[in-house]
């Protein structure tokens, strides 16, 4: 499970930005159903960012995704011709510092009772630091890189002594470890392969997803069309053109059914109901398997009752120890109800031009309590981050040609 996610000069955000998963320990609301907890600490299932367009929320999810595509690409990418490689500069370019400075990204996360800390900074394709730390008891570096120099815990991780002069100044050294099959590495590296990261405005992650579940989980398909039954759909299948089909039932003129008629997916069903069929794949596959699902603009085509019902249910029926990490619109799901004040997060530019990044539990008591109306003060400007466009008189005057 994800414990934190920090980041530095990374798109619109110049300064250090860090998500905590874990919960604040002074708050006791909806403990049972939104809260993992672990021996240490406990750990959130949901995390909501919530901002004004533009404030940086879409870059947030980006960090994550950058991280991911480096530690699965850098080794593949440096046996590229330079030309087709990936470009890594996503450096903070409002100031002037920041443009020559590496990003910085570090998650801290639980796997099989060991908490890992990993992270690198890199500028443009070259990795500056990378470091490994594994905790038990206490914490253990396990390497550091600075440049070409290591530091190699030999006890702890003496696959590291075996491969450290073979790597490039361009690749990730948990990379090239995970090719190599080291064990060690291999299971952060997996860490990652359980993270995914998608955009809800488009729909390639999910469907690759949900046409591999329909094709091959048997379970699936069956729960599936329960799910859409409620859109009179009696059931998905997959054809053998990898099209999704959705069956609607005929009736005659007593309104008795007499057959089923298919709909293509993609052509003849409506943007909504693609999108969740599309959804409903990643949230099984996520809730199966215990994965972490970083969304972009979850609640898009998304009637605000069904954004609900989902996110209630991924809290209610997780046992998996999934977590999904949302950004949001919808400001009917800023409810004490759905989310704790430590799940809900505030994403605004500050007048540089740099996202910042903080969560309602920083708001003291005298602001925000458990039984405060969030969506209220968050339409009131109370938490920032909900401004929109100024309809001032130049915006008016210069439409209709007034100025003079």
């Amino acid at each position: 499970m994800l414990i934190s996610l920090k980041f530095k000069n990374f798109f619109s955000y110049k300064d250090e930005t860090q998500l905590l998963m874990t919960s604040v320990k002074a708050f006791k609301e909806l403990q049972n159903s939104n809260v993992v907890k672990l021996r240490e600490f406990d750990i959130l299932k949901t995390a909501a960012i919530y901002g004004s367009n533009g404030g940086g929320k879409s870059n947030f999810i980006k960090a994550m995704g950058f991280m991911s595509r480096v530690i699965h690409n850098s080794f593949a990418d440096s046996l590229k011709k330079e030309e087709d490689r990936l470009r890594y500069d996503r450096q903070f370019r409002l100031d002037a510092n920041s443009e020559d400075s590496p990003t910085e990204i570090e998650v801290v996360f639980v796997r099989n009772g060991i908490i890992y800390r990993y992270g690198f900074h890199m500028l443009r394709d070259i990795i500056i630091r990378e470091w490994l730390y594994q905790k038990r008891e206490v914490e253990t570096m396990l390497f550091e890189r600075r440049n070409s120099q290591f530091d190699i815990n030999a006890n702890s991780f003496a696959e590291g002594n075996k491969y450290k002069k073979s790597v490039n100044a361009n690749v990730l050294f948990l990379s090239y470890l995970a090719q190599n099959n080291a064990k060690v590495s291999s299971e952060v590296f997996d860490f990652f392969d359980n993270v995914n990261v998608v955009s809800a405005l488009s729909n390639e992650h999910y469907e690759k997803v949900t046409k591999e579940l329909l094709n091959s989980n048997p379970k699936f398909k069956i729960w599936l069309s329960y799910a859409v039954k409620f859109l009179k759909i009696s059931n998905v299948e997959i054809n053998t053109n990898d099209k999704i089909l959705t069956y609607h039932n005929k009736f005659d003129s007593n309104n008795f059914v007499i057959d089923t008629v298919s709909f293509d997916l993609d052509s003849e069903e409506s943007e909504g109901t693609k999108k969740l069929i599309y959804l409903l794949g990643a949230i099984y596959d996520t809730l199966q398997w215990g994965r972490i699902l970083f969304i972009d603009e979850f609640d898009s085509k998304l009637h605000p009752n069904l954004s609900e019902k989902l996110i209630r249910f991924f809290h209610k029926y997780n046992q998996n120890r999934a977590q999904v990490i949302l950004t949001l619109h919808d400001s009917n799901l800023l409810d004490k109800e759905i989310f704790r004040r430590d799940q809900i997060w505030f994403v605004d530019k500050n007048k540089v031009g740099s996202s910042e990044f903080y969560s309602l539990s920083e708001f003291d008591s005298s602001v925000v309590r458990s039984t405060s109306d969030f969506r209220k003060k968050y339409l009131e400007l109370t938490f920032g981050a909900a401004d929109s466009i100024e309809i001032t008189k130049p915006l008016i005057d210069l439409m209709y040609d007034k100025t003079e």
